[in-house]
């Protein structure tokens, strides 16, 4: 019998690093469709205002 302990710490961190890239490339891709879409109708009134033009 092998003692595999290393090896499954390793396959465990391996496992986090993938989530934690996922985690971290979703919340930026959430957070830029977020601020998107919150300037989008801000420019449209700063237009809207200014030129008298209809979004």
């Amino acid at each position: 019998m092998t003692n595999r302990s290393g090896a499954a710490v390793a396959e465990y961190a391996l496992v986090f690093a993938i989530l934690g890239a996922a985690l971290t490339f979703g919340a930026l891709a959430l957070g830029t469709a977020v601020t998107d879409s919150v300037d989008r109708p801000v420019e449209c009134a700063a237009a809207t205002a200014s030129t008298n033009v209809d979004c």
